[in-house]
Order: C-alpha cells, then structure tokens, then sequence
C-alpha cells in the first residue's frame, strides 16, 4: 500500500549540484524572511553531489568530476562565498599558465592570446609552429569573410571555424580544446549555446577577431566572455569541490535530502499541487516541483502527466565519458611539462581526449617528487571507451602518456573514475528545443526546470539555473498564498503585503 508522506512546499527532483543550490536558496531566502518551507531534495543515486566526486587515497586528492569553477560566471564563487568557502578558493593559471596541443606526435604550444578558436593577437600566432603559413595566412584573412546571414541565428563549431578561419584552425586548436570540453562532435555542437559571443562579434562587427580586440580592450577587458568576479580564468575550492556539496547539505534541514529516492511519476494534484511517486511507492504531496535532473529522468516522471513535454525532454541527448587519474614518479618523467596540459585531436589517432597536469595546477594533492596526470577519455567521438574495463582504460592511458611524455617505469597509482550520461549534447538547433521545452513546462504553474534541460553546462550555469528556479518558486508559493487568503478575507493580501514593506 501506498504511504503518503507529509506535504512538502516544495520537492526538488535531483541532488546534484543544481537541485542542492536550488533547495539551498529556498531555504537561505526562506530564512532571512522568517519562514523557512519544507524542502525535500530526492536523489535517485546513493550519493549526493551529481558530477562532482572528491576523494582521497593515501596522500592523493583526485576530483572524479569537474576540478574547478569558471572564475568569470559569477554563480560559482558567490555560492561559496555565502557559504564561508569565499577564503578557500584559489586561483589557478600563474604557476600553470598555457595549454599545449599534440600534433604530429609533438606537443606546441597554443599561441599567447589564441581564445578557443580565434587570435587576439597577430605576432604570436606568425611565430607559432603550430600552423603552416598557409594556415597563417587564411587565418588573417578572418576579417575579410563575409559575415552570415541575419536569419542564421546557429551554426555547428565546425562550420563556423571552417568558414571563418580555415580548416587548420578547426583541426588543430577549436574541435580538440572546444570539443573536449563539451565531450561533443564539432560537427553538431551548437555554437549559439555554448559559446554565443562568438556569433554576436561576426553579426556585429562583422569580424570575430575584430570583436574579440575591441571587447578586450573595453572597460571590461578580459572580462567581456562573463560577468566578471575580479578573479582570473578558474578557481579551485582548498581540498575539493566536494566541499561544496558538504556546505550546502549543513545548510540543509535535517532529512531533507534523501538518497535512493527514485521517482517514478509527477502528476497533478485535486488541491493544484502535484503528487510525486517514487518507485518504493511512496507518494509525497507538493505546492511546487523542480526537475533538476537529467533529461531523460524527467521525461520518464512527467510521461503521464504531460505527453509532449516529456517528448521534447526525450530528445535532448548526453555523452558519457571516464576520466583516468595516474601518478608517476616526478623521474620517471623525461618531457618537460609545460602548462596546465594538453589536447589531442581527432587526427592524431589517440584514444585520449585531454591530459591535465593536476600536480602542476593544484598544490597538496600528490606527495612530493610525484607527477599526477588526468586524462579524458570517451565522449561523442570514442563512445566506446567509456565501456572498456579499468585495466583496459589504464593501460591505453599509460602507453598513451608513455609515448608522448616519455614515462618510464609503471604508474604508482590509477585511478578510474566514470560519468555515464553526464555531458548535455547541445546539438545546432538545441535552443530551439530548450525554448520549447521552457514554453511547454510553463503551460504547468509550479513546475520548474534547471540545470542541462534549460541549456546550462559546467558548474556555474548549473548553479545560477537551480538559484533561478527557486527564485521562480518563491514568486509562484508567495501568489498562491495570496490567492488563498483573498479567497477566504479579499483584500487582506494587500494588507499583509503592506506589512511586510513596513518591516523590510
């Protein structure tokens, strides 16, 4: 039989870091107003935290997740700082300052000023052996290409480059640093919602590279890609992002956040609530849902309740992808490790995606005379790495690494980690879908949807996604509140609206 649960103001469906930020603001918000609500957070996993995974082994700290937040998307840093966290980030890029690519077996370096996929300045990148003179040359010509039509408003990586700026520029720098960190296909990535400023530079000044000069020697400088924190590229939080997790779940009400929660169904309630299910058969009643979850898990809960929103949800796709933390012995190492680390096209045949020198970037987290390396394997490009066996996966990372950085010697230690589904494939014509994804869930006063099925991507836009849901939660329990005291004494909202300005 059924057991009901006590109701709830609020369910949020997904215990990653979007449905933990957004269950954080209800209850902060809720709080500085005196009255916090009943919040519970249902993750169908047996842990909290989605994608971001620390753990320690030995002297060892390794992230099975994302390592560090975008420093320039202000949601991240904010976050930490409200939660006492604000003197534990730390900057990264001054000891670790550069990436290189692999090509032709040999690491180059990126030239100074290259962003993403475009120069902002000319003479490092004439001095670069990463581009034949040809490549140059097309490369310059960059202001001359007409821009595209006014009515395109997306267009895939691939193109975009490719037209742009020429093929050896797409090869060589934007699929493998841009693609990789999507996991994505440069074929299909939408350029719209990933990187939009791009297209905004070619449809107003005609010119990306001419965009790129003005907007950084704006007021704004560096900071015209972001709203800006004062701070440089990324910063990592001392010990690990899980860090974060911990500080939101203490700020939490105690059991408010329940693992092995899985939801089978969302559907409306007689009282203009909803009735979510759980695959136990439990059944809790709620004043307002928020899907912070992938795609597909929300379209499975609201299949019934609405047909065609869970159809569009459908048809958002993911990539999975592994990473392979690995230590050596610093001696071991013959290359010179330059930078942060390195990509590696498609073209050069590798089963790897990206090498990040972790003992480089981060300090304290290897014992010393110890070079730890993290390597992207998988994603859109190579789905079948991610199902390889972790010996299998360590040894193409080692042999890999081996010839590329000339390791001598076995690992000390590898480590595997894996996140099935975990990349959003924002495919050329996504933001379409997601608009009309937005339109239908509107349709369902009280539903609310954040994180990747609203288009954010990495930590930041997660986070600024679930605080946006929960300020669009407050709006709607605030109105429905004053719909039902005006049922019972019309006019006594105001009255208490009135109230509550007085001592504001």
């Amino acid at each position: 039989m059924n057991r009901i649960e006590a109701d709830a103001s609020v369910v949020v469906i997904g215990g990653g870091i979007t449905g933990l930020a957004a269950a954080h603001r209800l209850v902060e918000r809720a709080r500085d107003a005196g009255s916090p609500p009943s919040v519970v957070v249902l993750e169908a996993d047996d842990r909290v935290g989605g994608q971001i995974r620390t753990e320690r082994h030995g002297d060892f700290l390794f992230e099975g997740g994302p390592d560090a937040l975008v420093a320039q998307k202000p949601a991240g840093v904010e976050l930490c700082a409200r939660l006492g966290l604000g003197t534990e980030l730390c900057e990264l890029g001054g000891r670790s300052s550069g990436t290189q690519i692999l090509h032709r077996g040999r690491l180059r370096r990126i030239p100074e000023g290259f962003l993403m996929m475009a120069p902002t300045r000319l003479l490092p990148v004439l001095r670069s052996d990463l581009f034949s003179w040809r490549g140059k040359l097309r490369m310059a010509c960059e202001p001359l290409v007409p821009r595209r039509s006014a009515s395109c408003d997306d267009e895939s990586l691939s193109s975009f480059v490719t037209r742009r700026f020429g093929r050896e520029v797409l090869e060589r720098v934007a699929e493998p640093v841009v693609a990789s960190l999507f996991t994505a296909d440069a074929d299909h990535l939408s350029l719209r919602l990933t990187m939009p400023r791009f297209l905004d530079f070619e449809a107003a000044q005609g010119s990306v590279t001419r965009g790129l000069r003005r907007a950084f020697h704006s007021p704004a400088g560096g900071r015209a890609f972001g709203h800006g924190t004062g701070r440089g590229g990324f910063v990592a939080v001392r010990g690990g992002l899980s860090r974060i997790v911990g500080a939101l779940l203490a700020r939490l009400p105690r059991g408010s956040v329940r693992t092995g929660a899985r939801v089978s169904g969302v559907d409306a309630s007689s009282d203009g609530g909803f009735r979510v299910r759980l695959a136990n058969g439990e059944v809790l009643r709620a004043g307002a849902v928020v899907f912070a979850c992938p795609a597909s898990a929300a379209a499975t809960a609201l299949r019934a309740h609405d047909e065609q929103l869970a159809e569009l949800l459908s048809r958002l796709r993911y990539a999975s992808c592994a990473t392979v933390n690995v230590a050596y012995r610093e001696d071991a190492v013959a290359a010179h490790l330059e930078g942060s680390g390195f990509f590696v096209p498609r073209t050069e045949g590798l089963p790897i995606l990206a090498c990040s020198y972790l003992s480089k970037k981060f300090d304290g987290r290897a014992p010393r005379g110890v070079a730890v390396f993290r390597v992207f394997l998988g994603g859109v490009t190579r789905p079948e790495l991610f199902y390889a066996d972790d010996p299998n996966l360590i040894r193409q990372t080692h042999e890999t690494l081996a010839g590329i950085l000339a390791i001598r010697g076995e690992p000390l230690l590898a480590k595997v980690y894996r996140s099935p589904a975990a990349m959003p494939q924002f495919e050329v014509g996504a933001q379409s879908s997601i608009a009309a994804i937005r339109a239908r869930a509107s349709a369902h006063p009280g539903l609310f949807l954040a994180g990747s099925v609203v288009g954010a991507f990495g930590l930041p836009d997660c986070i600024r996604s679930g605080e946006e849901a929960a300020k669009g939660v407050e709006a709607f329990l605030a109105e429905r509140q004053r719909v039902s005291i005006d049922a019972i004494d019309p006019g006594a909202s105001a009255w208490v609206a009135y109230q509550a300005n007085q001592n504001a």
